[in-house]
């Protein structure tokens, strides 16, 4: 459907949660052109038996790879390494596992990826089912990679659609309500991200059998140092002195997400013209927040 929105002209836009399009028409001959394409769509369907078109075209890796590589390096500069080992096995036809505690970067690695492929599919493991992953690999018809974040929090039965993708050379056949759909997508790749240290690992016994089909990439925490730059980045701000104080403070808890997060408040409160010692005791408070219930969670 978005291929084909695009090629008559429309501006596609993608984050990881969300894709939209724009198109500089009348809105009654917006709605016309939409619908002719799902009507074409649902009757290719209807002829070929399936989802999934031959017409699909494995992903560009290298591409992928110079803009990631672009992306990430520049926010987090030692990652590169594992940017490179992930472009690597890709190519070589592999899928791949991001292993790495919380703020790593890993799903900045998948974000990246994300915004870099044609035809991405991403699942958050985390509340996935095999159900909702059959219904998603089904609507996405054609997709040339596929992410999968926060597997350590998975549900063994939801893992099962996806390993007979992986195990079967990108071949998957669902039966719902009748009507049987086969998937084929002999080239597709997998990017997956994992905190092997999450001591409520869901997923323990699939461990061994999801090891055996993805090469185990390390992804080393970023240093004080690099987090402090990044927040000066995403935030398009100088950070002030005293940040660095507290990175170092709640290095145990801070993620890229959440240092994103302080970076942004900082540098908004910084234009209203807040007095740093508030702004500092704000972020301070809320660090300590997070640390306490990350230490809670632990603890149950």
């Amino acid at each position: 459907m978005l291929r084909l929105l695009g090629r008559a002209g429309y501006e596609i836009h993608r984050s990881r949660s969300s894709t939209w399009v724009m198109g500089k028409k009348p809105c009654n001959e917006l709605v016309r052109e939409v619908n002719e394409l799902v009507e074409r769509i649902m009757s290719e369907e209807e002829e070929e038996g399936g989802a999934g078109s031959n017409n699909c075209n494995p992903a560009d890796i290298q591409g992928i790879a110079n803009s990631v590589v672009n992306r990430v390096s520049s926010l987090i500069p030692s990652l590169k390494d594992v940017v490179d080992e992930v472009a690597v096995n890709l190519e070589a036809g592999n899928h791949v596992m991001l292993l790495g505690g919380p703020g790593s970067g890993k799903t900045l690695i998948l974000d990246a990826i994300y915004e870099a492929s044609s035809n991405p599919l991403y699942i958050n493991m985390a509340d996935a089912s095999a159900a909702g992953i059959e219904d998603l690999v089904i609507e996405a018809g054609c997709f040339d990679i596929v992410l999968l974040d926060e597997v350590d929090k998975a549900k063994n039965v939801a893992l099962s659609p996806l390993l007979q993708l992986l195990d079967h050379g990108g071949r998957l056949r669902v039966t719902k309500s009748g009507k049987t759909t086969v998937i084929e997508t002999p080239w597709v790749r997998a990017v997956a991200a994992a905190n092997p240290f999450n001591p409520r690992l869901r997923a323990s016994n699939w461990w061994s059998p999801l090891m055996d089909r993805f090469v185990p990439i390390e992804v080393p925490q970023p240093s004080v140092d690099e987090i402090v730059a990044f927040m000066g980045k995403v935030a398009n701000t100088e950070m002030p002195s005293w940040v660095r104080e507290l990175i170092e403070k709640y290095v145990d808890v801070i993620t890229l997400r959440k240092a994103e997060q302080a970076a942004k408040y900082i540098a908004i409160s910084m234009r209203r013209g807040r007095g740093e010692d508030t702004i500092k005791a704000r972020v301070d408070r809320i660090l300590q927040t997070t640390r306490r219930l990350v230490t809670r969670e632990h603890e149950e």
